[in-house]
C-alpha cells in the first residue's frame, strides 16, 4: 500500500513573489504550501483603495449592517475619497450624462449596489463612470438617482452632495415656485450640516431667470460657492462647465489631477493596429481548391455575367473549365439531389439587426396604440439605454434602467432554477399599474417596457395585442 505523503508545513508569506523571481517548481504548484496574509485587501484581490469591493468588470458591491446613506457616509469619510455628484432638479440629465462620458472614455456604466450584511438584499443602486485623470487614475462621477425607495434615494443623494468634492445640480424647465420647493431641503441639509462639500455648480437646462435668488439662498450662512452656468443644451455642454471647475479646483487644467473638458477626448483612442503587407500574403496550394465549383450566373439570354474582380486580401482559387449551358438548364448546384435554383443563388442575406441601428420610434408610437398603455420604451438590455420612448412618464432612463435589471434578474433565476438561459418575458401587476417587458424577436439585446394602467387595460389582452405589432426589419 501507498503511503500518504505527510502534510507540508505552514509558512508565512508576507511579500509577494518578485516578478524576477525564478517560476514555482510542478511540486509546488501540486502541493502549495498553506499561505497566512494579514492584508484582507491582499486576500480578497482588492488593489484600490475605494469605496465598495470589485466583482466585475461594472460592477461593486457594498455590504452595510445598517441603513444605505449612513453607511455609505462612514465608508466615504474612510477612504477619503473625491468625487463629483451630480443631482437632477426638474430634470433627467444625469444618467444622460454618463451614457455619454462612458461611450467617449470607451467605458462602461458602473453600478454600485448597496446590500444589507448577511442577507444580501439591495437596499440601493448607484450608477456612476470613472474619468481618467491626466496624470492617471480617475476619478468618479456619480448619479443621485439611485434605484431605491423614495426616503433612501433623497438620504443618498444628500449624502453624495455633502461629501462630494464638487457637487452639480442640473435643473430643468420648471417653474420658480418648483425650484425652490424641490432645493428646500438642501438648503435644511447644508443649514444643518455636516456639509463638507464647498463648490455647488447650477447648470440650467432651461431658462436661468429665477435660479439667482435661489443660488444665493443656498450659499447664505454658510461656506458654500454657488455658481450659475450659462444654458446647457446637451451633455457635452454640461461635461464642459464640470470640468472647468473641476480643472479650477484642482490649480490648473495641467494638473495631475485635471480632466478633459472636451467630452469627445475624455480618453485618448485606442492604437490603430498597422494594416498587414499584401504583397506578403501566403499562397495557398492547389491542394486547397474547393471541392464544389460553382458556375457564373447568366442572364435571361444564357450569356455568362462578367467575373468578379480578384479580391487583394484572399488568394485566387483555381476554377473549373466553364462548360456549355446544358439544353434543359440544369441548375449549377445541388445539394443531397435537390437542386438549388439561381436566385436562390442571388439572394442577398440580411444582416443582423444591432441595437442602436434601428428607428424605434414608429415601434413605439404603434405599442402606444393598446388600450390602457401610458407610457412605453424600447431599450438595449445590455447597456440599459433608451432606443425609443412615448408617454409621460415614467422617464425613459427609469424604464430602461429597471427594464433591464429585471430581465436580468429573471435570467439569472431561470438558470440557477435550471430552465434554460433564453431570454425570458415578464409580466408585472400592482394596484394600479401592469408592467410588461418583452424580448423585441429578431432584434437581440432589444426589448420593450410597456406601461398599463389598470383600470384602463387588460393586462392578458395587452401582451396579446403587443404580439402583434411588427417590429422594424
Amino acid at each position: 500500500m501507498r503511503e500518504d505523503e505527510p502534510w507540508p508545513d505552514t509558512v508565512r508569506r508576507s511579500e509577494p513573489r518578485a516578478e524576477s523571481a525564478e517560476p514555482p517548481s510542478r511540486e509546488e504548484l501540486l502541493a502549495p504550501p498553506t499561505q497566512v496574509v494579514a492584508d484582507r485587501d491582499t486576500y480578497l484581490g482588492q488593489g484600490r483603495h475605494d469605496v465598495g469591493r470589485r466583482i466585475s468588470d461594472d460592477q461593486i458591491e457594498l455590504f452595510v449592517t445598517g441603513d444605505a446613506a449612513p453607511s455609505l457616509q462612514r465608508e466615504i469619510e474612510q477612504h477619503a475619497s473625491e468625487f463629483i455628484a451630480v443631482h437632477d432638479v426638474g430634470a433627467s440629465a444625469s444618467l444622460r450624462l454618463l451614457a455619454g462620458l462612458a461611450a467617449a472614455a470607451q467605458a462602461t456604466v458602473q453600478k454600485l449596489t448597496i446590500r444589507r450584511q448577511g442577507y444580501g438584499l439591495a437596499l440601493a443602486v448607484l450608477q456612476f463612470v470613472e474619468v481618467p485623470l491626466s496624470a492617471g487614475g480617475s476619478v468618479r462621477v456619480y448619479s443621485t438617482e439611485a434605484s431605491a425607495d423614495g426616503p433612501t434615494r433623497q438620504a443618498l443623494a444628500r449624502t453624495l452632495l455633502a461629501h462630494s468634492r464638487l457637487g452639480v445640480l442640473v435643473t430643468g424647465e420648471v417653474p420658480a415656485h418648483a425650484v425652490a420647493v424641490a432645493l428646500q431641503p438642501l438648503r435644511e441639509a447644508i443649514a444643518r450640516g455636516p456639509w463638507k462639500n464647498r463648490e455647488l455648480l447650477i447648470v440650467p437646462l432651461g431658462s436661468s431667470a429665477a435660479l439667482a435668488s435661489q443660488a444665493s439662498a443656498l450659499s447664505a450662512g454658510s461656506s458654500v460657492a454657488v455658481q450659475i452656468t450659462p444654458q446647457a443644451i446637451k451633455p457635452k455642454h454640461i461635461w464642459t462647465f464640470i470640468a472647468g471647475v473641476w480643472n479650477r479646483l484642482n490649480g490648473a487644467a495641467g494638473n495631475a489631477r485635471s480632466v478633459e473638458a472636451d467630452i469627445e477626448r475624455v480618453a485618448p483612442p485606442p492604437a490603430t493596429p498597422p494594416l498587414p503587407n499584401l504583397q506578403d500574403a501566403p499562397t495557398l496550394p492547389a491542394s486547397f481548391a474547393p471541392t464544389v465549383q460553382a458556375a457564373l450566373p447568366r442572364d435571361p439570354f444564357g450569356h455568362a455575367a462578367a467575373a468578379p474582380a480578384p479580391s487583394p486580401y484572399y488568394p485566387t482559387l483555381p476554377t473549373a473549365p466553364q462548360q456549355p449551358p446544358p439544353a434543359q438548364h440544369a441548375p449549377a448546384l445541388s445539394i443531397g439531389g435537390s437542386p438549388i435554383v439561381g436566385s436562390a443563388l442571388q439572394q442577398p442575406t440580411r444582416p443582423m439587426p444591432a441595437p442602436g441601428g434601428t428607428s424605434w420610434q414608429d415601434y413605439v408610437e404603434r405599442c402606444m396604440a393598446i388600450k390602457g398603455t401610458v407610457a412605453c420604451c424600447v431599450f438595449d438590455i445590455h447597456g440599459a439605454k433608451p432606443l425609443a420612448h412615448a408617454g409621460v412618464a415614467p422617464s425613459a432612463e427609469r424604464l430602461a434602467h429597471q427594464g433591464a435589471n429585471l430581465l436580468t434578474s429573471a435570467l439569472d433565476g431561470s438558470r440557477s432554477l435550471g430552465l434554460g438561459s433564453s431570454q425570458p418575458e415578464l409580466a408585472l401587476s400592482t394596484s394600479g399599474h401592469h408592467l410588461v417587458l418583452r424580448p423585441i424577436p429578431g432584434h437581440p439585446g432589444v426589448a420593450v417596457h410597456l406601461v398599463l394602467l389598470a383600470s384602463a387595460g387588460n393586462l392578458t389582452l395587452a401582451r396579446m395585442q403587443l404580439e402583434r405589432v411588427e417590429a422594424p426589419q
